[in-house]
């Protein structure tokens, strides 16, 4: 016979990709990740990539807002699973996991000088993870402006490229886009089962 305590916590289990964590797990992704420029001040964000955290100081900050993502992902890949019409949405939820483990075990190199394999496989990865996220927050935001979003992706990358004033600046840009449609998507889809 099992322990009431263990039905309840599975229950819990089981309800958590549906309620409100995922959306209020990427707040606090996004925030973890970009208060790292504000804990390390040494890397100038409008030059390098945030990925560069991962290898300094603010290393242990960065690493907790990805993992907050990766979270969130895999929280919402179990929200969509099985329900009709998501089966792309799945899949390029399932790739985003690879893309943003791939990330984290293979990291970057200082500067722009890329001269390890973990260096080259880096930007692969953290591609295949954002534009997958950007696919698959773009579906569950609002499944029919896909273009749409991949345009406000590349406008919001060029605005900080010349806002901002470099390549850093350029990346956090478009990756807000994709993290206010990961948010839009987790809070739309809250009651899909």
């Amino acid at each position: 016979m099992r322990d009431r305590g263990y039905d309840q916590q599975m229950n819990y289990l089981r309800r958590l990709p549906f309620g409100h964590i995922p959306e209020r797990l990427v707040l606090a992704g996004a925030a973890a990740i970009l208060g790292c420029d504000l804990l390390d001040p040494t890397l100038d964000a409008r030059i390098y990539a945030a990925s560069e955290h991962a290898i300094g100081s603010a290393a242990w900050l960065f690493h907790l807002g990805v993992g907050l993502i990766l979270v969130v992902t895999i929280l919402l890949l179990l929200r969509v699973r099985g329900v009709a019409g998501r089966r792309g949405t799945v899949r390029a939820l399932s790739i985003a996991v690879i893309g943003i483990i791939g990330l984290v075990v293979f990291p970057t190199d200082p500067g722009w000088e890329v001269v390890s394999v973990a260096g080259r496989l880096h930007p692969t990865f953290a591609l295949i993870a954002g534009g997958s996220l950007l696919f698959a927050g773009s579906r569950l935001a609002h499944p029919r402006r896909l273009l749409i979003d991949i345009g406000l992706f590349y406008g919001a990358g060029f605005a900080g490229w010349f806002i901002g004033g470099g390549a850093g600046a350029a990346e956090r840009a478009a990756l807000g886009v994709v993290g206010l449609l990961l948010f839009l998507g987790a809070r739309r889809t809250r009651s899909q089962r």
